[in-house]
């Protein structure tokens, strides 16, 4: 992750800035660029480390120098604070006479504050931390700050310059009394009625405890039948997701799943979070939200109501039928009269009967094929209110049928948007099934990367989850190289294509032949942005590579 800091200083010497609270993430300051392109890296930008009461331990940081001549950096070691609750810190100054070398920065001793690097080189900065006897058990944090220092000005002379600092943070656990304790505080969704699936998820996690804890898990997202429509990570591939003592850390997550009308209604949100080095201990927290696309269901209420008003109708006419074949009056008066006429006694499927005599009736005087069928349509026309009704409910029917089936689907296409990160990290799921199927599979160490063959893209518009990952998978392992994975969610697809620069008509061919005879077709308007080969997956290789 890369920051850019820059600090302005008027009449002063850089190290007054340390004075200074300056806002800053927890995802360090890995390069700079600045004025003049000057550019500068340091590596690693966070130590994660353990050390017992007393012991020294020795290590260094490596500075980068990209530029075309050689730069001169200043090196200097401040404490590190949690500010805010959006992973965000400050540097905090050292007070010796109010520390009394209690603080991680006093510990930290840099062989030298003031290196010269050459250009295009790297140098080495060795330090030493000397952890006291009487160390506080639990967390300690720091940031070495890196950086171009501004000559100091005349006393008499006003002027303002510029300093480029980049940080490595230092998080250091101390052995003893460790208290590693944490709870999710909140869990919710920035909108609890939305129209589309598209949820933003907002979870506050409060480290209780005196070291700085990692909370590792995910969220699961599952329709009103229980079935999953979304899986989002949590920090399972960063280390820039902490949590120090006595903080609130707010994680922040848009998911958008594949719109369904058969996934309209109540969605159930899970997060489960795994923390703690001494042992594993864990926090869960649940809330939900709705999809009601109102239009669609509308639409869908006004189909039901128009429905059931159909078959009330119907069910009354055909109980007038049966009352007409029975001999009595569908508009029988209210008050007996003295003489009654003897009713006849009928069947539930009296009228159905007739009208099957009748069609036979009709058939029967007719001749030749051609009367056969006018007396076939001339039935449909007069019953034509009975087949209206029976079509009705067989279509009814269908869709209650796909409704539940397409609910039930153990499945779906999404994408996941991690926020809070120095640039926003978008997921996808065939992302998920392919970190997955990676975990699943003993990848061969001798498979050799074809370095003359452009690098592919593959998109999945099968709408069948995880195809493009299998595919991925399979490319790879014939040393085919697959730059990005990524989901369609808007479009579903039969037929697999292979799409290359019209320059690249020999290996989309050659790829062709290994995605099981997947059509070709090259650029009509080469950009020069889309990526050299794309294969846009369809459902014809959901059984072949599956």
């Amino acid at each position: 992750m890369i920051l850019t800091s820059k600090i302005q200083i008027k009449n002063s010497s850089w190290i007054f800035v340390l004075f200074i609270v300056i806002g800053v993430t927890l995802f360090p300051c890995a390069a700079v660029k600045g004025q003049e392109a000057l550019s500068l890296t340091v590596s690693p930008t966070l130590y994660d480390m353990t050390a017992n009461p007393g012991q020294e331990i020795q290590t260094m940081v490596r500075i980068i120098n990209p530029n075309p001549y050689e730069i001169t950096v200043y090196a200097d070691v401040v404490n590190f604070a949690p500010q805010g609750e959006a992973g965000q810190g400050k540097f905090v100054p050292i007070m010796n006479e109010e520390s009394k070398g209690q603080t991680i920065a006093e510990w930290i001793k840099v062989q030298s504050d003031q290196v010269t690097i050459l250009a295009e080189k790297t140098m080495e900065l060795p330090f030493t931390i000397n952890v006291p006897e009487n160390a506080a058990p639990g967390g300690h944090f720091a940031a070495l700050l890196i950086g171009t220092k501004p000559p100091r000005e005349e006393a008499d002379v006003s002027q303002v310059t510029t300093a480029q600092i980049v940080t490595s943070l230092f998080f250091l656990r101390v052995t003893g009394e460790v208290i590693e304790q944490g709870d999710i505080r909140s869990f919710t969704t920035t909108e609890t009625f939305l129209e589309k699936p598209e949820a933003t998820f907002e979870l506050r996690f409060e480290n209780k405890g005196n070291v700085h804890i990692l909370p590792q898990g995910e969220i699961k997202i599952l329709n009103m039948w229980g079935q999953e429509r979304g899986m989002i990570p949590i920090n399972q591939s960063t280390m820039f997701g902490n949590v120090l003592p006595g903080s609130i850390r707010q994680y922040s997550f848009t998911w958008t799943g594949k719109w369904s009308l058969a996934d309209i209604g109540r969605y159930q949100a899970i997060a489960t979070l795994a923390y703690g080095q001494e042992g594993r201990q864990f926090a869960t927290s649940e809330t939900n939200f709705w999809v009601i696309p109102w239009k669609a269901v509308g639409g869908v209420l006004l189909l039901i109501v128009s429905f059931f008003l159909l078959i009330t109708w119907a069910i009354k006419a055909y109980i007038r039928k049966m009352l007409v074949l029975a001999g009595l009056s569908p508009n029988m008066p209210t008050t007996t009269p003295t003489a009654v006429k003897r009713s006849k006694k009928v069947s539930m499927v009296a009228p159905i009967e007739e009208g099957i005599l009748d069609l036979r009736t009709s058939l029967r005087d007719s001749r030749g094929w051609y009367e056969n069928v006018s007396a076939t349509i001339s039935f449909a026309v007069r019953y034509r209110i009975f087949f209206m009704v029976v079509v009705a409910i067989i279509l009814f029917i269908a869709a209650l049928i796909w409704y539940v089936l397409s609910a039930l689907v153990s499945g779906r296409q999404y994408e996941v948007v991690i926020e809070g990160l120095a640039n926003d990290v978008t997921l996808s799921s065939e992302q998920v099934h392919y970190e997955d199927l990676r975990a699943r599979t003993q990848v061969s160490s001798e498979i050799s990367i074809r370095e003359n063959f452009p690098p592919i893209e593959i998109v999945n518009q099968s709408g069948v989850p995880g195809l493009a990952a299998a595919l991925r998978m399979t490319l790879e392992a014939e040393g085919y190289p697959v730059a990005t994975l990524s989901n369609d969610l808007n479009r579903v697809e039969a037929n697999t294509v292979i799409v290359y620069a019209p320059q690249y008509d020999k290996e989309a061919l050659e790829l062709s032949s290994k995605v099981y005879g997947a059509l070709t077709s090259a650029y009509t308007d080469p950009s020069g942005t889309q990526a050299p080969i794309i294969i846009y997956v369809g459902r014809d290789l959901e059984n072949a590579v599956q």
